[in-house]
């Protein structure tokens, strides 16, 4: 099966762990014999290289998006946007032709330019959308050239210069959601028909996250509490530094991960305010190092003020044997069960989450019982169970009807 995916980015750039699911995804694909291309924007991590992997990735879309300051960015003049526009879609066309998929794989659309759907459409192509952020919900508005002609552009004119101005209808793809919290969302506040489409819950890679094993729960607790993730005011990571104002002076708090600048700077401001500098610390690091950080701490804090549409930190730490504190906000409390493989506290309240930890540290048979949920929820949310599931409805997909683009391309044509 040769397979088209486009995702707005893909690694080594990630700004969250849903480029990398899409990465793992694709692989495993590969894996299995199938024939992938991904197209992504020409967003990159600075200095960071490509990997050695059995993927093909073309890095030509634009995305009007600013990644430093997780913001849009609006393209100065209708001429622009019609350029940008204009461009995406000659990169897909050009790749439908050359590729000839069986079916077109749609992973994170937010920011691209939506006529790069129509195309598929109208070339007669199955589309397997998996929907794993609210990208749905904005995609017309953060589109800048589908904005222009939200009002009239469809019934007026169809194409402007080449480039349609309709929206997808998407009435015949095949969508999945990673939470029902997030097909719920799309259900009440978009034009797209998901009816009951299949809820499909991520998971983790178990090679770089192997699962550990039911071993005795160590009776020392040493106050080092961990985060892992975006660093931006929607994760609520300044609840976690006010948190420590209420635990002893041995609590420390470890902040792995990028984010955005400014906010970054606040917190470290007000570590300095709480006359804590030597008890919050800032780090970045691979992810193949990941599990040995979720391994060294007491507890994994997952503070989330924003509707998470799922959420991989907790299942990571929860495969590494460490107990979790989160919100559940969102798709994330679809998987988060207070008392059964976590302890769950209220968004934005630090006292709730001292308390919490105070409660953890001082019960070790809890803390058992919390780690033992982990272990089982983390077996049954794993990336090589997601891919499968994902081949299937690709598999379904391709053959719900003829794609309309010609005879197929052998693989070695391409090399």
């Amino acid at each position: 099966m040769r397979i088209l995916t486009i995702s707005n980015t893909y690694p080594p750039h990630h700004y969250g762990g849903y480029e990398l699911t899409c990465a793992d995804v694709m692989q495993r694909f590969v894996d299995a014999g199938h024939d992938v291309l991904v197209l992504t924007s020409t967003v990159r991590v600075a200095g960071a290289g490509d990997d050695a992997q059995a993927v093909e990735v073309r890095r030509a879309l634009s995305v009007a998006w600013d990644w430093d300051v997780n913001m849009p960015r609006r393209p100065r003049s209708p001429v622009t946007a019609w350029r940008h526009a204009r461009h995406d879609l000659g990169v897909v066309t050009s790749a439908i032709r050359e590729h000839r998929p069986d079916v077109v794989s749609v992973w994170h659309f937010g920011a691209l330019t939506l006529p790069l759907l129509v195309a598929a459409e109208d070339a007669g192509l199955p589309m397997v959308v998996t929907v794993a952020n609210d990208w749905l919900l904005h995609a017309e508005e953060l589109d800048a050239w589908s904005r222009r002609w939200r009002f009239w552009g469809n019934r007026l004119r169809p194409t402007v210069a080449g480039v349609p101005t309709r929206l997808p209808q998407l009435t015949e793809a095949h969508f999945n959601f990673v939470s029902a919290y997030t097909r719920d969302r799309a259900a009440a506040s978009t034009p797209f028909r998901v009816g009951d489409a299949p809820i499909v819950h991520p998971g983790i890679d178990t090679d770089d996250f192997p699962i550990t094993g039911s071993a005795a729960v160590p009776d020392q607790w040493d106050w080092r509490l961990l985060y892992v993730g975006r660093v931006t005011p929607d994760k609520g990571v300044a609840t976690a530094v006010l948190a420590l104002q209420a635990l002893p002076d041995r609590a420390t708090l470890d902040i792995v991960g990028d984010g955005e600048p400014a906010y970054v700077e606040s917190l470290r401001r007000l570590a300095v305010d709480l006359h804590m500098t030597d008890r919050v610390r800032f780090d970045r690091c691979s992810r193949s190092e990941l599990a040995a950080r979720y391994e060294a701490a007491d507890a994994v804090i997952f503070p989330s003020e924003w509707p998470e549409p799922f959420g991989l930190v907790p299942i990571e730490a929860m495969a590494c044997g460490v107990p979790v504190v989160a919100t559940g906000t969102g798709g994330s409390g679809e998987f988060l069960v207070d008392g059964d493989n976590c302890l769950r506290f209220p968004a934005g309240n630090a006292q709730a989450l001292a308390a919490r930890l105070q409660r953890l540290a001082g019960d070790s048979e809890l803390r058992s019982r919390l780690l033992a949920g982990g272990r089982r929820t983390a077996a049954e949310l794993t990336a090589d169970a997601y891919a499968d599931t994902l081949l299937e409805l690709h598999v379904t997909a391709s053959r719900s009807r003829p794609a309309r683009v010609g005879s197929p391309r052998r693989k070695e044509d391409r090399r």
